[in-house]
């Protein structure tokens, strides 16, 4: 069941990671506050999906 949730969350950070790289273009090309906060909150739950899939990673271990 872990490797089923650690599998879950590594999705779900791949697509974080997407939808902040498309934003990241957009910002390039044209600035926008809304769009930075948006950006600031996907990199905030990157982080938090990211240190799930290290605790659950390491309790498998």
């Amino acid at each position: 069941m872990t490797n089923l949730n650690a599998q879950v969350l590594h999705n779900y950070a791949n697509y974080l990671e997407r939808r902040f790289d498309r934003l990241e273009l957009k910002e390039l090309r044209a600035p926008d506050s809304r769009r930075e906060r948006q950006m600031e909150y996907y990199l905030n739950e990157l982080d938090v999906v990211l240190e799930l899939i290290n605790q659950i990673e390491s309790e498998t271990k």
